[in-house]
Protein backbone atom coordinates (compact mmCIF):
# COMPACT_ATOMS: atom_id res chain seq x y z
CA UNK A 1 0.00 0.00 0.00
CA UNK A 2 1.54 3.69 -0.73
CA UNK A 3 0.97 6.72 1.64
CA UNK A 4 0.34 10.30 -0.73
CA UNK A 5 -0.31 13.58 0.51
CA UNK A 6 -2.27 16.10 -1.54
CA UNK A 7 -3.72 18.98 -0.83
CA UNK A 8 -3.14 18.02 3.34
CA UNK A 9 -5.49 14.83 2.25
CA UNK A 10 -3.65 11.97 3.32
CA UNK A 11 -4.77 8.99 0.98
CA UNK A 12 -3.49 5.25 0.99
CA UNK A 13 -3.59 3.68 -2.33
CA UNK A 14 -3.52 -0.51 -2.79
CA UNK A 15 -3.39 -1.91 -6.66
CA UNK A 16 -5.73 -5.51 -6.72
CA UNK A 17 -5.04 -6.68 -9.89
CA UNK A 18 -7.76 -8.31 -11.94
CA UNK A 19 -10.25 -7.63 -8.71
CA UNK A 20 -13.87 -6.48 -10.07
CA UNK A 21 -15.01 -4.48 -7.03
CA UNK A 22 -13.31 -1.21 -5.37
CA UNK A 23 -13.13 -0.55 -1.56
CA UNK A 24 -13.65 2.79 -0.01
CA UNK A 25 -12.72 3.58 3.35
CA UNK A 26 -13.28 7.02 4.63
CA UNK A 27 -11.17 7.37 8.28
CA UNK A 28 -11.97 10.19 11.07
CA UNK A 29 -10.06 9.56 14.08
CA UNK A 30 -11.94 10.53 17.23
CA UNK A 31 -10.31 12.81 19.23
CA UNK A 32 -12.50 14.34 21.88
CA UNK A 33 -14.07 12.61 25.03
CA UNK A 34 -17.98 12.01 23.76
CA UNK A 35 -20.22 14.75 25.98
CA UNK A 36 -22.59 11.64 26.13
CA UNK A 37 -22.30 8.46 25.52
CA UNK A 38 -23.68 7.29 22.45
CA UNK A 39 -23.00 10.02 20.65
CA UNK A 40 -20.82 8.57 18.32
CA UNK A 41 -22.40 5.18 17.77
CA UNK A 42 -25.92 7.70 16.64
CA UNK A 43 -24.18 9.82 14.73
CA UNK A 44 -22.95 7.18 12.42
CA UNK A 45 -25.95 5.39 12.39
CA UNK A 46 -27.12 9.26 11.13
CA UNK A 47 -25.45 9.40 7.99
CA UNK A 48 -27.42 7.49 6.52
CA UNK A 49 -30.59 8.06 6.86
CA UNK A 50 -30.93 10.66 4.94
CA UNK A 51 -29.34 14.10 2.73
CA UNK A 52 -30.72 17.52 1.92
CA UNK A 53 -30.95 15.70 -1.25
CA UNK A 54 -31.91 12.27 -0.60
CA UNK A 55 -34.56 10.86 1.97
CA UNK A 56 -33.25 7.31 3.97
CA UNK A 57 -35.31 5.41 1.99
CA UNK A 58 -34.40 7.13 -1.49
CA UNK A 59 -30.52 7.08 -0.22
CA UNK A 60 -31.29 3.02 0.30
CA UNK A 61 -32.64 2.89 -3.18
CA UNK A 62 -29.66 4.56 -4.45
CA UNK A 63 -27.10 2.53 -3.12
CA UNK A 64 -29.23 -0.65 -3.76
CA UNK A 65 -29.57 -0.12 -7.52
CA UNK A 66 -25.80 1.11 -7.56
CA UNK A 67 -25.01 -2.68 -6.33
CA UNK A 68 -23.26 -0.12 -3.52
CA UNK A 69 -22.86 -1.81 -0.13
CA UNK A 70 -22.10 1.32 2.38
CA UNK A 71 -22.00 0.81 6.52
CA UNK A 72 -20.73 3.25 8.68
CA UNK A 73 -19.12 1.79 12.42
CA UNK A 74 -18.57 3.82 15.64
CA UNK A 75 -15.73 2.19 17.46
CA UNK A 76 -13.98 3.66 21.17
CA UNK A 77 -11.08 5.74 18.91
CA UNK A 78 -13.05 6.38 15.09
CA UNK A 79 -15.48 6.42 12.99
CA UNK A 80 -15.91 4.77 9.43
CA UNK A 81 -17.14 4.83 6.46
CA UNK A 82 -16.59 1.43 3.95
CA UNK A 83 -18.04 1.20 0.56
CA UNK A 84 -17.45 -1.72 -1.75
CA UNK A 85 -18.61 -1.33 -5.44
CA UNK A 86 -18.14 -1.94 -8.65
CA UNK A 87 -14.86 -0.32 -10.23
CA UNK A 88 -16.80 1.45 -13.06
CA UNK A 89 -19.30 2.83 -10.57
CA UNK A 90 -16.45 4.46 -8.86
CA UNK A 91 -17.40 8.13 -9.18
CA UNK A 92 -21.29 7.45 -8.35
CA UNK A 93 -20.04 5.98 -5.08
CA UNK A 94 -18.04 8.97 -4.36
CA UNK A 95 -20.87 11.55 -5.14
CA UNK A 96 -22.87 9.64 -2.82
CA UNK A 97 -20.83 8.90 0.17
CA UNK A 98 -19.66 12.95 -0.23
CA UNK A 99 -23.44 13.78 -0.18
CA UNK A 100 -23.61 11.70 2.88
CA UNK A 101 -20.50 13.99 4.93
CA UNK A 102 -21.11 16.80 3.59
CA UNK A 103 -25.31 17.21 3.53
CA UNK A 104 -26.57 14.51 5.85
CA UNK A 105 -29.88 16.38 7.74
CA UNK A 106 -29.71 14.10 11.14
CA UNK A 107 -33.98 14.72 10.43
CA UNK A 108 -34.14 11.28 11.54
CA UNK A 109 -32.60 11.82 15.18
CA UNK A 110 -35.55 10.95 17.76
CA UNK A 111 -36.43 7.59 15.52
CA UNK A 112 -32.82 6.60 15.42
CA UNK A 113 -32.86 7.17 19.56
CA UNK A 114 -35.80 5.09 19.71
CA UNK A 115 -34.12 1.99 17.77
CA UNK A 116 -31.32 2.13 19.65
CA UNK A 117 -33.19 2.19 22.80
CA UNK A 118 -34.81 -0.99 21.42
CA UNK A 119 -31.89 -2.54 20.16
CA UNK A 120 -30.04 -2.16 23.50
CA UNK A 121 -32.60 -3.26 25.98
CA UNK A 122 -33.08 -6.50 23.77
CA UNK A 123 -28.83 -6.91 23.30
CA UNK A 124 -29.24 -6.95 27.60
CA UNK A 125 -31.65 -9.39 27.73
CA UNK A 126 -28.20 -12.03 26.42
CA UNK A 127 -27.28 -13.10 29.83
CA UNK A 128 -23.30 -12.54 27.43
CA UNK A 129 -23.83 -8.82 26.71
CA UNK A 130 -24.65 -8.27 29.93
CA UNK A 131 -21.92 -9.68 31.58
CA UNK A 132 -19.53 -8.07 28.92
CA UNK A 133 -21.53 -4.60 29.34
CA UNK A 134 -20.70 -4.78 33.39
CA UNK A 135 -17.23 -6.07 33.19
CA UNK A 136 -15.96 -2.65 30.37
CA UNK A 137 -18.41 -0.34 32.82
CA UNK A 138 -16.34 -1.52 35.83
CA UNK A 139 -12.92 -1.87 34.20
CA UNK A 140 -13.14 1.55 33.01
CA UNK A 141 -14.56 3.56 35.60
CA UNK A 142 -12.68 6.96 34.95
CA UNK A 143 -12.36 6.42 30.97
CA UNK A 144 -14.15 6.88 27.60
CA UNK A 145 -13.41 3.44 26.87
CA UNK A 146 -16.25 2.96 29.82
CA UNK A 147 -18.72 3.24 27.06
CA UNK A 148 -21.07 0.43 26.98
CA UNK A 149 -24.97 -0.72 26.53
CA UNK A 150 -26.12 0.70 30.32
CA UNK A 151 -24.29 4.12 29.98
CA UNK A 152 -25.31 4.16 26.58
CA UNK A 153 -29.09 3.89 28.08
CA UNK A 154 -28.52 6.37 30.33
CA UNK A 155 -27.51 9.27 28.71
CA UNK A 156 -29.56 8.71 25.10
CA UNK A 157 -32.39 11.36 26.30
CA UNK A 158 -30.36 13.92 27.35
CA UNK A 159 -28.42 13.75 23.68
CA UNK A 160 -29.99 16.74 21.65
CA UNK A 161 -29.82 17.11 17.94
CA UNK A 162 -27.45 19.71 17.90
CA UNK A 163 -25.15 17.68 19.79
CA UNK A 164 -24.93 15.36 17.25
CA UNK A 165 -24.16 18.38 14.41
CA UNK A 166 -21.21 19.49 17.02
CA UNK A 167 -20.21 15.97 17.19
CA UNK A 168 -19.94 16.14 13.26
CA UNK A 169 -18.25 19.66 13.09
CA UNK A 170 -15.93 18.12 15.28
CA UNK A 171 -15.61 14.41 13.03
CA UNK A 172 -14.81 16.30 10.31
CA UNK A 173 -11.91 18.75 12.11
CA UNK A 174 -10.23 15.43 12.93
CA UNK A 175 -7.18 13.39 11.53
CA UNK A 176 -9.33 11.89 8.26
CA UNK A 177 -7.97 9.39 5.99
CA UNK A 178 -9.34 7.90 2.67
CA UNK A 179 -8.56 4.58 1.61
CA UNK A 180 -8.93 2.71 -1.82
CA UNK A 181 -8.16 -0.82 -3.00
CA UNK A 182 -9.05 -2.18 -6.14
CA UNK A 183 -7.80 -2.34 -9.34
CA UNK A 184 -7.40 0.97 -10.69
CA UNK A 185 -5.84 1.92 -14.24
CA UNK A 186 -4.36 5.16 -13.66
CA UNK A 187 -2.89 6.03 -10.64
CA UNK A 188 -2.45 9.79 -10.77
CA UNK A 189 -5.96 10.16 -12.29
CA UNK A 190 -7.14 8.38 -9.21
CA UNK A 191 -5.33 10.61 -6.90
CA UNK A 192 -6.44 13.57 -8.67
CA UNK A 193 -10.17 12.65 -8.56
CA UNK A 194 -9.91 12.08 -4.96
CA UNK A 195 -8.26 15.55 -4.43
CA UNK A 196 -10.81 17.56 -6.05
CA UNK A 197 -13.78 15.36 -4.51
CA UNK A 198 -12.69 15.08 -1.00
CA UNK A 199 -11.71 18.21 -0.28
CA UNK A 200 -13.46 17.72 3.16
CA UNK A 201 -11.14 15.23 3.99
CA UNK A 202 -8.17 18.07 4.54
CA UNK A 203 -6.33 17.53 7.94
CA UNK A 204 -5.54 20.49 10.11
CA UNK A 205 -2.74 20.68 13.09
CA UNK A 206 -4.65 19.67 15.85
CA UNK A 207 -3.85 19.44 19.74
CA UNK A 208 -7.52 17.91 20.63
CA UNK A 209 -6.53 14.47 21.21
CA UNK A 210 -7.51 12.53 23.97
CA UNK A 211 -5.25 12.39 26.58
CA UNK A 212 -4.70 9.26 28.63
CA UNK A 213 -6.74 9.71 31.56
CA UNK A 214 -7.13 6.21 32.65
CA UNK A 215 -5.91 5.74 35.92
CA UNK A 216 -6.02 2.00 37.58
CA UNK A 217 -8.74 1.98 39.81
CA UNK A 218 -8.41 -1.64 40.49
CA UNK A 219 -6.16 -2.08 44.10
CA UNK A 220 -7.29 -4.97 44.93
CA UNK A 221 -9.24 -7.69 43.15
CA UNK A 222 -12.73 -7.07 42.52
CA UNK A 223 -15.94 -9.32 42.08
CA UNK A 224 -18.85 -7.78 40.32
CA UNK A 225 -21.58 -10.31 40.91
CA UNK A 226 -24.83 -10.00 38.80
CA UNK A 227 -27.93 -12.16 40.15
CA UNK A 228 -29.66 -13.96 37.30
CA UNK A 229 -31.72 -16.46 39.21
CA UNK A 230 -33.30 -18.77 35.97
CA UNK A 231 -30.06 -19.03 34.32
CA UNK A 232 -29.13 -22.48 33.87
CA UNK A 233 -25.57 -21.41 32.90
CA UNK A 234 -22.88 -19.20 35.00
CA UNK A 235 -20.67 -16.71 32.50
CA UNK A 236 -17.77 -15.20 33.96
CA UNK A 237 -14.89 -13.06 33.04
CA UNK A 238 -11.57 -12.37 34.22
CA UNK A 239 -9.52 -9.41 32.63
CA UNK A 240 -6.75 -6.47 33.44
CA UNK A 241 -5.72 -3.55 31.58
CA UNK A 242 -2.67 -4.56 29.43
CA UNK A 243 -0.49 -2.38 27.14
CA UNK A 244 -1.69 -1.88 23.46
CA UNK A 245 -0.34 -2.17 20.20
CA UNK A 246 1.64 0.69 20.43
CA UNK A 247 3.86 -1.09 22.73
CA UNK A 248 6.61 -4.08 22.61
CA UNK A 249 4.71 -6.63 25.30
CA UNK A 250 1.84 -6.59 22.70
CA UNK A 251 3.19 -9.12 20.21
CA UNK A 252 4.38 -11.33 23.66
CA UNK A 253 0.22 -11.02 24.97
CA UNK A 254 -0.64 -12.16 21.90
CA UNK A 255 1.44 -15.12 21.80
CA UNK A 256 0.56 -15.88 25.53
CA UNK A 257 -3.26 -14.81 24.30
CA UNK A 258 -2.97 -17.31 21.51
CA UNK A 259 -1.31 -20.52 23.82
CA UNK A 260 -3.76 -19.91 26.74
CA UNK A 261 -7.30 -19.75 24.60
CA UNK A 262 -7.52 -17.93 21.35
CA UNK A 263 -6.86 -20.61 19.37
CA UNK A 264 -9.68 -22.80 19.65
CA UNK A 265 -9.70 -26.56 20.02
CA UNK A 266 -5.98 -26.15 20.75
CA UNK A 267 -5.51 -23.77 23.32
CA UNK A 268 -4.74 -25.08 27.04
CA UNK A 269 -8.31 -23.29 28.46
CA UNK A 270 -10.10 -25.57 25.92
CA UNK A 271 -8.21 -28.86 26.37
CA UNK A 272 -7.74 -28.48 30.17
CA UNK A 273 -11.28 -27.01 31.43
CA UNK A 274 -13.29 -27.77 28.39
CA UNK A 275 -11.97 -31.68 27.20
CA UNK A 276 -10.22 -32.50 30.67
CA UNK A 277 -12.00 -31.43 33.22
CA UNK A 278 -15.96 -30.64 31.72
CA UNK A 279 -15.98 -27.32 32.88
CA UNK A 280 -16.80 -25.51 30.01
CA UNK A 281 -19.58 -24.76 27.43
CA UNK A 282 -17.44 -22.24 25.84
CA UNK A 283 -13.84 -21.21 27.15
CA UNK A 284 -11.44 -18.73 25.67
CA UNK A 285 -9.02 -15.91 26.03
CA UNK A 286 -8.85 -12.47 24.69
CA UNK A 287 -6.72 -9.59 24.01
CA UNK A 288 -8.76 -6.34 22.77
CA UNK A 289 -6.29 -3.20 21.48
CA UNK A 290 -7.38 0.12 21.28
CA UNK A 291 -5.36 3.37 20.95
CA UNK A 292 -4.90 4.48 24.84
CA UNK A 293 -5.50 0.71 26.06
CA UNK A 294 -5.53 -2.80 25.83
CA UNK A 295 -7.73 -5.54 27.79
CA UNK A 296 -6.75 -9.01 28.58
CA UNK A 297 -9.72 -11.42 29.49
CA UNK A 298 -10.76 -14.75 30.03
CA UNK A 299 -14.52 -16.14 29.70
CA UNK A 300 -16.44 -19.16 30.44
CA UNK A 301 -19.80 -20.40 30.00
CA UNK A 302 -20.10 -23.55 33.16
CA UNK A 303 -22.47 -24.89 35.28
CA UNK A 304 -23.15 -22.55 38.61
CA UNK A 305 -21.78 -25.31 40.75
CA UNK A 306 -18.46 -24.78 39.08
CA UNK A 307 -17.77 -20.92 39.28
CA UNK A 308 -14.93 -21.25 41.86
CA UNK A 309 -13.71 -24.46 40.39
CA UNK A 310 -13.24 -22.48 36.90
CA UNK A 311 -12.07 -19.68 38.94
CA UNK A 312 -9.27 -21.93 40.14
CA UNK A 313 -8.56 -23.47 36.50
CA UNK A 314 -7.61 -20.00 35.08
CA UNK A 315 -5.55 -19.30 38.01
CA UNK A 316 -3.79 -22.71 37.48
CA UNK A 317 -3.30 -22.35 33.88
CA UNK A 318 -1.49 -18.67 34.09
CA UNK A 319 0.81 -20.64 36.95
CA UNK A 320 1.63 -23.19 34.64
CA UNK A 321 2.39 -20.63 32.08
CA UNK A 322 4.46 -18.71 34.64
CA UNK A 323 6.54 -20.87 35.26
CA UNK A 324 7.19 -23.62 32.99
CA UNK A 325 8.71 -24.06 29.69
CA UNK A 326 7.06 -23.49 26.42
CA UNK A 327 7.69 -26.02 24.09
CA UNK A 328 9.34 -24.56 20.58
CA UNK A 329 6.38 -26.60 19.05
CA UNK A 330 3.60 -24.53 21.26
CA UNK A 331 5.42 -21.86 20.81
CA UNK A 332 5.51 -22.25 16.21
CA UNK A 333 1.74 -22.98 16.55
CA UNK A 334 1.17 -19.87 18.54
CA UNK A 335 2.89 -17.89 16.09
CA UNK A 336 1.86 -19.91 12.48
CA UNK A 337 -1.78 -19.41 14.29
CA UNK A 338 -0.92 -15.77 14.36
CA UNK A 339 0.51 -15.08 11.29
CA UNK A 340 -2.65 -17.64 9.57
CA UNK A 341 -5.54 -15.15 11.24
CA UNK A 342 -3.81 -12.29 10.08
CA UNK A 343 -3.38 -13.48 6.07
CA UNK A 344 -6.87 -14.76 6.50
CA UNK A 345 -8.70 -11.20 7.54
CA UNK A 346 -6.30 -9.51 4.46
CA UNK A 347 -7.78 -11.78 1.51
CA UNK A 348 -9.93 -9.51 -0.23
CA UNK A 349 -10.33 -5.72 -0.71
CA UNK A 350 -12.43 -4.88 1.76
CA UNK A 351 -10.59 -6.02 4.40
CA UNK A 352 -6.86 -4.93 3.54
CA UNK A 353 -8.69 -1.39 3.28
CA UNK A 354 -9.58 -1.87 7.06
CA UNK A 355 -7.05 -3.11 8.44
CA UNK A 356 -4.03 -0.85 6.55
CA UNK A 357 -6.58 2.31 7.57
CA UNK A 358 -6.71 1.14 11.00
CA UNK A 359 -3.55 1.06 11.16
CA UNK A 360 -2.58 4.36 9.14
CA UNK A 361 -5.32 6.44 11.59
CA UNK A 362 -3.64 4.46 15.01
CA UNK A 363 -0.30 5.69 14.03
CA UNK A 364 0.86 2.71 13.69
CA UNK A 365 2.25 2.58 10.19
CA UNK A 366 1.95 1.35 7.07
CA UNK A 367 4.61 -1.41 7.67
CA UNK A 368 2.86 -2.38 11.26
CA UNK A 369 1.30 -5.76 10.77
CA UNK A 370 5.05 -7.20 9.04
CA UNK A 371 6.96 -5.31 12.01
CA UNK A 372 4.14 -7.09 14.15
CA UNK A 373 4.51 -10.15 12.99
CA UNK A 374 8.92 -9.84 13.36
CA UNK A 375 8.06 -9.84 16.64
CA UNK A 376 5.81 -12.22 17.34
CA UNK A 377 8.43 -14.56 15.59
CA UNK A 378 10.76 -13.38 18.22
CA UNK A 379 8.46 -14.34 21.10
CA UNK A 380 10.55 -16.98 24.00
CA UNK A 381 9.39 -19.02 26.36
CA UNK A 382 10.81 -16.34 29.20
CA UNK A 383 8.17 -13.84 27.51
CA UNK A 384 5.28 -15.90 27.99
CA UNK A 385 6.71 -16.83 31.50
CA UNK A 386 7.08 -13.24 32.38
CA UNK A 387 3.50 -11.78 30.99
CA UNK A 388 2.07 -14.68 32.78
CA UNK A 389 4.16 -13.76 35.95
CA UNK A 390 2.76 -10.47 35.38
CA UNK A 391 -0.88 -10.73 35.19
CA UNK A 392 -0.90 -13.42 38.05
CA UNK A 393 0.51 -10.27 40.28
CA UNK A 394 -1.42 -7.61 39.04
CA UNK A 395 -5.07 -7.29 40.89
CA UNK A 396 -8.09 -8.23 38.23
CA UNK A 397 -11.83 -7.97 37.88
CA UNK A 398 -13.81 -10.52 37.80
CA UNK A 399 -17.50 -10.48 36.71
CA UNK A 400 -20.35 -12.85 37.03
CA UNK A 401 -23.84 -13.65 36.00
CA UNK A 402 -25.52 -16.59 37.80
CA UNK A 403 -28.59 -17.56 40.44
CA UNK A 404 -27.79 -15.69 43.72
CA UNK A 405 -27.83 -19.23 45.42
CA UNK A 406 -24.04 -19.86 43.89
CA UNK A 407 -22.65 -16.50 44.96
CA UNK A 408 -18.93 -16.42 45.78
CA UNK A 409 -16.85 -14.21 47.57
CA UNK A 410 -13.05 -13.31 47.00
Amino acid sequence: MKEFKRNNIDILLEKTPSTPRYALNLFFKLNKKEKYFGINSLLARLLLQGTKKFSAAQLALEFENECIDISTKAKQDYIKLSLVFLNEDFKRAVELVKDLILNSTFDDFEKEVFKIKGEIISDLDNPKLKLTDAFIKNLYKNHPYSSCHTKILDDLDKITKQDIIEAHKSMLNTQKAVVLVGDYDNEDEILNYIEKEFSFMQNKSSDNEIEDIYSNDIKNDELIWLNKNDASQAQIIQGWIVDSFNSKMCAKIAVMNNILGSSGLSSRLFVNLRDKQGLAYTVRSQYETMLHSAVFSMYIGTAPKNIQKSLDGFKDELKKLAIEEISEKELKGARENISGRLKYFTQNNSQIAAIQGYNYIMGLGLEYNKLFLEDVNNVTSKDVNNIAKTLLETPKLITIIAPEEYKIAL
